[in-house]
């Protein structure tokens, strides 16, 4: 029996995209026993680690880290953005805000726009593409809003 080749990945490339194109993703619920798991480990502050404490905190209950929103962000980017060979590099995040805090039982979406594609200077076999993310709670309230720049492959240099 002949061996079967793997199927082929197939690739986006900075040709593909167009300004003003949107891709969506979620929804991610966030439960307590994350926001805690999470916050233990990478920010450990009472408004984050224990219910009972961040009742006399400036949130007065328990949030999740900004953090972990965005990495629950990040997540959802790379699960929902065309693949780009190589993996998606990011440069800058130029601009990260964190609107309202994420509560345990909150179930967020993203929206990703593009905002800009051009030619890199420096490398001309890459591209720059720079999106605006915009997670939303349930409620469509945003919770994270970031203007970021990644590396995109090009077809032609």
């Amino acid at each position: 029996m002949p061996a079967t080749e793997p199927p082929t990945q197939s690739f986006v490339t900075l040709e593909d995209l167009h300004v003003g194109q949107r891709f969506s993703a979620g929804s991610v619920q966030v439960t307590e026993q994350s926001i805690i798991a999470f916050a233990k480990q990478y920010d450990p502050q009472d408004f984050h680690t224990d219910p009972v404490k961040a009742k006399n905190t400036f949130f007065g209950e328990l949030v999740a880290s900004g953090w972990h929103t965005a990495s629950l962000a990040m997540r959802m980017i790379v699960d929902t953005m065309p693949k780009m060979q190589g993996g998606m590099v990011g440069r800058p995040v130029e601009k990260m805000n964190w609107p309202r805090p994420v509560r345990p039982g909150d179930v967020l979406s993203l929206e990703i726009e593009i905002l800009e594609l051009r030619t890199s200077d420096k490398t001309p076999e890459r591209g720059l593409m720079r999106t605006k993310n915009t997670v939303t709670n349930q409620k469509g309230e945003p919770v994270l809003e970031m203007e970021a720049i990644v590396f995109v492959p090009r077809r032609t240099a």
